[in-house]
Formats: structure tokens, C-alpha cells, sequence
């Protein structure tokens, strides 16, 4: 009992002193220190390398560095990306290097083609397009662009003159894939929308970054695709429509439909679709929508980018149109079930029904259904060639490790070269 008394006595003694010590004096030569070591971890923690095998950005500190005369990693040496090759070694990241290891396929890699376009191999015919002749180039069309321009042309990165979004375009009339490219029934102005904010109107400088068909560019990315990517292989190039092009011009479908936006756009926002909770609206068709749902026997439709006007402006949305969406929705499911009602004709009571004339219709042959993308499996590549530019890669690919669209949208958005990240704005809507 005296020991152990002894030793708490002992301990009161060392924490009182301590306590009477504190806080200790601080010098400028331990300010300098600690400054001196947070930046030095600042500084390490900021350094970020490219994995060879997968393209993800990883921090310094996780990187494997392998040589490349290692035996174990000779079988994908002809499947991995230059930009993670630093003098004799290739750069992996640890997912990567413990798939290697065991003799296993990486689940981002090439050879689970996930990460099938390498840099040094990525075609100079599909670089640096703009948003119209990827259109041109495009055999399907499942997102629009949204184009918001102001003066400048200036060449900085810091000069920031554009502002680049998606909207959803829901196709009225399915059908197969394009097989003549340029299409002569493509209508630019249906995908494409342009507002350009400034006082003055804008001119051929303000607008061919973003807006020019080179002439001879989108001839060479046909070429290049009709050679190399297994979609194309049917394509037929429509030179008579190329030919009748001049070098370099705007489209006059686009040019005539600019939206010019005299006021500020600082009350404009972005981001994702809100919760529906009760009084939390994105929009004012969103707030519409409790008029309509009746405990849990209506789903809300709360996928904004299908119905969400660009300006925000629409202030008195019409409750038929809501009555219409989820309609079309209710059809699309239930597929030839003559019990669900159409579009043309709402309930009011038991087994009395009324007509309606439908706020958004649709062109079908017989009894067709909106096209699906997600069970096509050509349809996501073919419609983002610059992306695939082989026409492999997609969602739906057979893969030897399963990939699932969480993990493939995680992935785009990680990967070094940035040009994956387009396709999560697909990705991320659910009608």
C-alpha cells in the first residue's frame, strides 16, 4: 500500500511541475521551426503522380515505383501510360501495384478496359475539337450543351470567357444509331444552346473557339474513326455535304440563335438536384409538385435536368406537364400494359376518364418505348467518340473484374487527363 501511495505522490509531484511550467517559452527559432516543418508537409502532401496502369492521380507518398525490366509487370508493359514512366521505373498506385503483384487484373486498367486510352496513343485527329464538331462527329446524341459566353478572347488561362454545362435531350422518334456522318437532319440548334452576356453583340472572334467547324477537321477525326473505332466501321462519310462547307465557318443555326443576356447572371447558381423535402425546392415546377403527390403513391420526379428551364424564369409552371412526365415515366415501365393510362387522358374517378391535350408528346412507331441508353451497349461510346475513340471502354463492356457505374464515375473524375470527367454528367442523371 506505501509503494503504490508512493508512486501517486511521485506522479502529483512530476504533473504539478509541469503544469507550473507551461506554457514553456515559445522562441522565434521554434516559430521557425514548426513554420519550417508545416510547410515541408504542405509541400509532400501536395505532390500528386499519375498511376501508369489505372491514370488516377495519387499522392507522392502511395506511389510504387517498379522498374521496368521487373518480371512481373511485362505482361501489361504495352497496356500502361507513359505519363507514369519516369526513367527506368513505371509509377503505380497501391490498388494497382497489389493487383500486379499476385498475377491479378487491375480494376481500372487497360486490360479490364477501363483505362484503355493512353496519352501517348490518344489520336491527334480528335484533339482540341469544339463542342459543334464533336456534334458533327457524335453517331448519338444523349446530352445537349449548354454554352454561356462573354467578351474576351483572350488565349490566359485566368481570363475565364466561358461557362460549359449539359441539359438532358430526350429523343422523340428512337431510332438506330447514326450511319451517315455529317447528318443532314442534325438540327445543331436543338443541342447546342448559347447565351453571350455583354453589351455589345458578339463577333466571329468571340465565337469561333467555342462554335467553328474546320472543315477539314472533322473530315480527318471521320477518317480516323471509320478506320480505327469498331462502331464506325459502317459509317458512310457524307463528302457531298463536307464539300459544300467552306474552310472555316460558324453554323448559321447557332449564330442566328444566340440568346444575348444584356443583365448579370450573379443570381445564377449550380450544383446538384436537391432533396424534396417539405419546402426545399429546387425550382418553382418543383414546388408545383406537392399539389400533386399524395403520401407515397406518387413519386416526385426529382431529376431536374430533364424539365428545369435554363434561365430559372418559368414562375407559373403548368401541373399538366407534371401530369404528363410522370405519365410517359408510368408507360415506360409498365410497356404495353393497355391497363395505364396515356398521356391524352387522365382519371377523374373510378372508370371515368377525360381528355387531355398533353403538354409534351412524343413520335412513337407502334408500340415503341424511349430509348434506353443504358441497355445499349454501343450507344454511350458511339455517342462520345473523343472519349472512346477505339469504341471500347464503355459501362456495359464485358469485364473480367466488375465495374460498377459508381466506380467507373469516380474514376473519370480522377483520371489525370481530365477528359473522362464529360462523361459523369451523363452518368449522374436518372430519369
Amino acid at each position: 500500500m506505501k509503494l503504490a501511495v508512493g508512486f501517486l505522490e511521485h506522479e502529483f509531484d512530476i504533473r504539478q511541475a509541469a503544469s507550473e511550467a507551461f506554457p514553456p517559452e515559445i522562441t522565434s527559432s521554434h516559430i521557425r521551426t514548426s513554420v519550417g516543418r508545416y510547410e515541408d508537409e504542405i509541400s509532400a502532401a501536395s505532390e500528386r503522380s499519375v498511376c501508369c496502369c489505372c491514370g488516377r492521380w495519387v499522392t507522392a507518398g502511395d506511389v510504387y515505383e517498379i522498374s521496368e525490366q521487373n518480371d512481373f509487370i511485362l505482361p501489361p508493359q504495352g497496356r500502361l501510360d507513359r505519363c507514369g514512366h519516369h526513367r527506368d521505373s513505371w509509377e503505380f498506385c497501391t490498388p494497382c501495384h497489389t493487383a500486379v503483384s499476385r498475377g491479378s487484373i487491375p480494376k481500372f486498367s487497360a486490360l479490364n478496359l477501363v483505362n484503355v486510352t493512353m496519352c501517348q496513343d490518344y489520336p491527334s485527329a480528335l484533339e482540341d475539337l469544339t463542342a459543334i464538331e464533336e456534334c458533327l462527329i457524335a453517331k448519338c446524341h444523349p446530352v445537349g450543351t449548354i454554352l454561356k459566353l462573354r467578351p474576351g478572347r483572350r488565349a490566359a488561362p485566368l481570363n475565364y470567357n466561358a461557362l460549359r454545362g449539359h441539359m438532358i435531350v430526350i429523343p422523340q422518334d428512337p431510332g438506330p444509331l447514326l450511319q451517315i456522318l455529317p447528318s443532314p437532319e442534325l438540327r445543331l440548334d436543338n443541342l447546342i444552346k448559347v447565351f453571350w452576356l455583354g453589351k455589345r453583340a458578339p463577333a466571329d472572334a468571340d465565337l469561333k473557339p467555342f462554335l467553328q467547324v474546320r472543315k477539314d477537321r472533322v473530315l480527318a477525326a471521320l477518317q480516323y474513326l471509320v478506320q480505327h473505332n469498331h462502331l464506325y466501321r459502317d459509317l458512310t462519310i457524307n463528302h457531298a455535304m463536307i464539300d459544300d462547307w467552306s474552310a472555316d465557318f460558324i453554323p448559321p443555326e447557332i449564330r442566328d440563335n444566340i440568346i444575348c443576356l444584356g443583365s448579370s447572371d450573379h443570381h445564377e447558381r449550380e450544383g446538384y438536384t436537391v432533396s424534396l423535402q417539405t419546402g426545399n425546392y429546387e425550382n418553382d415546377l418543383h414546388a408545383a409538385q406537392d399539389a400533386l403527390v399524395d403520401g407515397d403513391d406518387h413519386e416526385a420526379l426529382i431529376s431536374g435536368s430533364i424539365y428545369t428551364d435554363v434561365n430559372g424564369e418559368r414562375q407559373d409552371p403548368n401541373l399538366r406537364m407534371i401530369n404528363t412526365l410522370r405519365e410517359v415515366l408510368a408507360c415506360d415501365r409498365c410497356g404495353t400494359d393497355e391497363s395505364v393510362p396515356t398521356p391524352e387522358d387522365v382519371i377523374d374517378e373510378p372508370g371515368h376518364r377525360r381528355r387531355m391535350i398533353p403538354t409534351i408528346s412524343y413520335a412513337m412507331r407502334g408500340q415503341s418505348a424511349l430509348m434506353n441508353n443504358w441497355g445499349d451497349p454501343h450507344y454511350f461510346t458511339a455517342a462520345f467518340p473523343t472519349l472512346f475513340p477505339s469504341g471500347i471502354g464503355g459501362h456495359q463492356d464485358e469485364r473480367t473484374v466488375p465495374v460498377s457505374l459508381t466506380a467507373f464515375a469516380e474514376w473519370s473524375l480522377n483520371h489525370h487527363s481530365r477528359r473522362q470527367a464529360a462523361i459523369v454528367h451523363c452518368c449522374e442523371v436518372e430519369v
